[in-house]
């Protein structure tokens, strides 16, 4: 059997609902899969209520950072608990950060010419995590643009003219609070990282696993990534990050399968800690 460990639903900025995502992934034969929205976890329940006995749905969240030297750096967090309340008043914090993000973003759109109410970005989300891919969505309905990528490309990406940056946790606060919500903290998709050097320093912090697996990764990286985790004692974990059709990328689940010892291999780790 594989597992999936990257997944987003329509809580965050994926286009499958929990229920449609398990469904999916019961179609391919997956295992297992962790539900890993931005700043939510509020997918988690149907999830896990919509999961046939055969399929495991591990109860996930996936943090943005940014580190000392300003590079963003993504940290998923497997096994929490979603229940811890310092965990869930964080998130809080940071759906509220989206919003006023938002309107900076839909007021430099204006000053570029381009005029969007927050009513047609909030047509896109499910519930209040907010994100630019809501806004990619919108663009793309407006006919501005013709895909999500060229948004995010012309508009919305880093160092395009309607970027705004948010308000972002420190990596080891991030793995802090995953490790104090009973959760397992992993580096994600390191492949879109600029400066790995921070990795002895996040260990040190608690971090137990790094994302071999990645839709973003070539052979060559996953090959990288498998013996940097053994070179540092990480554990390898993975996932293809999906976010379902129409997303900002391709479908990736089932394209990019874990093994299931590195699943076991977690699992142990969780239960030591």
């Amino acid at each position: 059997m594989f597992a999936d460990l990257h997944l987003h639903t329509t809580e965050s900025d994926g286009t499958w609902t929990p229920e449609q995502l398990v469904g999916q992934a019961c179609q391919i034969g997956l295992g297992a899969i962790a539900i890993t929205d931005h700043d939510t976890t509020a997918g988690i329940e149907a999830a896990q209520r919509n999961a046939p006995q055969q399929l495991q749905v591990i109860p996930g969240i996936e943090l943005s950072c940014v580190a000392e030297d300003g590079e963003e750096v993504h940290i998923v967090g497997l096994w929490i608990d979603p229940q811890y309340q310092p965990l869930q008043q964080e998130l809080t914090a940071l759906r509220s950060a989206r919003i006023g993000r938002i309107e900076e973003i839909l007021a430099r759109l204006a000053d570029l010419g381009i005029s969007l109410e927050q009513g047609d970005v909030l047509r896109f989300a499910t519930r209040d995590v907010l994100s630019r891919s809501h806004i990619a969505s919108a663009l793309v309905e407006k006919g501005v643009v013709a895909s999500k990528k060229e948004a995010f490309d012309a508009y919305l990406g880093q160092g395009a003219p309607a970027y705004v940056e948010r308000r972002k946790l420190r990596p080891h606060d991030a793995i802090a609070l995953i490790g104090q919500s009973g959760g397992v903290p992993i580096l994600a998709h390191p492949g879109l990282l600029q400066n790995l050097t921070i990795l002895p320093s996040l260990k040190e912090a608690g971090l137990v696993g790094l994302e071999v697996i990645h839709h973003s990764h070539s052979p060559g990286q996953t090959q990288r990534y498998l013996e940097l985790a053994a070179e540092l004692e990480l554990l390898p974990s993975g996932g293809s990050d999906c976010h379902g059709p129409k997303g900002k990328d391709s479908i990736y689940l089932g394209k990019y399968k874990i093994p299931w010892k590195w699943l076991g291999d977690l699992a142990a780790r969780r239960a030591r800690s």
